[in-house]
């Protein structure tokens, strides 16, 4: 690679992001904005529905048994898992770019057709039908950011989308708690408010070009150019010409040489959501559980708190790397769980300082799940490795959403010890196989030589 590229997008080793052409600038920030949007909209869907079957009136209307309870709280993370894989495959098939807009359509009308629902199942059908394109997303948004993004900037572009997440969930927590503490019986409202942002991402995706590194992969090396150079790049940029022509397969996730990377990122991320995805479902009965007066409030606090997290992960993530920033907040997210297990010795002010530790390490290290993933497989199966991981990731965060709440309704510490022993398990793993990628370029990553170090 060279660093006299003449289109202003030189080799990101040598030059700050800020130092790209006004054009290429504007893409990767219209890019980012996009596929935040996507985020955000995950987010927003999770607090919105949190909010909605937490509600007496909503249980009433629809006849909701705990059954259902149990079985619509997870349908939108059942959804995410086979729509990330199944998703993620065909966009290593078929392109980024036609996927990237079809599941937000899907989503779109899914969040509309809830404002009708009259029946638990209907309830249950279109949270799967949501996740399905929420998983979509996951599996296409940030690989095609990360196939675009210079590596000294790759780091902080895929960290924001975490943060996107966390607002859009803190949003419509906020939404949804100002609009049925008003009226309780609006709660179709609420739901349908996730229509709003998914309708104006929908119409912001349109016209975005095909990843050049997918081209690439497929052959199609013409067309690679054609969309660099109305960006302004040419293939020597970063390092888009190191792309190789390779088939989409499934059984390469598991070859050797990849099969470390797949485990690897299946296991942190799925050991970092499942203690949170079943904690912030069901955070404010945790709350009203150990005894915290306003649980709501403090749930919202406690969301605010994430999203500082992930601001400062942001922040750190291409400074001090990618290891340190997995393991230690995985190691403290342990611990404060840990010590919510004395939750009946020790004062309420005390828990809930745990709690928001915990919330904040997690919000810091939730940033990689933007990031290692992304980087970790080639450009012919990240999309279907990406899908993969999120899948597994998002069927625990099924099974523990659904099994936390009578754990916890039983026995509050065990069901903290639970989730305490998941996070160590987590910075164990992360401990012995976390490989650096800070400051490597996307090929050299995905395709060279890792260790933890």
């Amino acid at each position: 690679m060279t660093s006299q590229a003449p289109t202003g997008f030189m080799d990101a080793q040598s030059v700050r992001p800020e130092a790209m052409n006004p054009q290429a600038k504007r893409f990767l920030t219209r890019l980012t904005a996009v596929t935040a949007g996507g985020m955000f909209i995950d987010g927003y869907v999770f607090a919105v529905i949190g909010v909605t079957i937490a509600l007496q009136t909503f249980q009433s209307e629809l006849g909701v048994t705990p059954f259902w309870l149990g079985m619509i709280s997870s349908s939108t993370l059942i959804g995410i898992f086979v729509g990330a894989f199944l998703f993620g495959w065909l966009t290593d098939r078929f392109g980024r770019r036609p996927l990237f807009v079809a599941d937000l359509a899907l989503f779109t009308g899914a969040a509309i057709l809830l404002f009708f629902v009259q029946e638990p199942w209907q309830m249950f059908a279109l949270g799967i039908a949501l996740g399905l394109a929420v998983g979509a997303d996951y599996a296409i948004g940030t690989p095609l950011l990360s196939e675009f993004s210079p590596r000294a900037s790759r780091g902080r572009l895929g960290s924001t989308l975490q943060i996107a997440w966390n607002v859009g969930y803190m949003i419509a927590f906020l939404i949804g708690y100002l609009i049925t503490t008003a009226n309780p019986d609006a709660w179709r409202w609420v739901l349908l408010s996730a229509a709003v942002p998914a309708i104006i991402c929908l119409i912001a995706r349109h016209g975005l070009p095909e990843s050049p590194r997918w081209l690439m992969s497929k052959g199609r090396t013409d067309e690679a150019k054609a969309v660099l150079m109305r960006l302004g790049w040419t293939l020597e940029s970063g390092d888009f010409h190191a792309e190789t022509g390779e088939h989409t397969r499934v059984s390469a996730l598991f070859a050797r040489g990849q099969l470390s990377r797949t485990v690897f990122v299946c296991a942190f991320w799925l050991c970092l959501v499942i203690p949170y995805f079943a904690i912030i479902f069901f955070q404010t009965a945790v709350y009203e559980a150990l005894g915290v007066s306003n649980a709501i409030l403090t749930a919202l606090l406690g969301t605010i708190v994430v999203v500082a997290g992930a601001s400062l992960g942001t922040f750190l993530v291409d400074r001090i790397g990618r290891r340190k920033l997995l393991i230690v907040p995985f190691w403290i997210m342990a611990a404060a769980l840990v010590t919510v297990i004395f939750e009946q010795v020790l004062p309420a002010p005390v828990i809930v300082i745990c709690f928001f530790a915990y919330l904040f390490s997690y919000g810091v290290a939730s940033v990689l799940c933007g990031v290692y993933p992304m980087e970790l497989f080639p450009t012919a199966i990240r999309t279907t490795g990406v899908g993969f991981a999120s899948s597994i990731s998002r069927i625990g965060s099924a099974i523990g959403t659904f099994a936390f709440p009578l754990v916890l309704a039983w026995n509050v510490p065990v069901a903290m010890a639970i989730m305490a022993g998941v996070c160590v398990i987590g910075a164990i793993v992360s401990q012995l196989f976390a490989p650096e990628t800070t400051g490597r370029s996307l090929t050299d990553v995905a395709t060279g030589a890792l260790r933890a170090r």
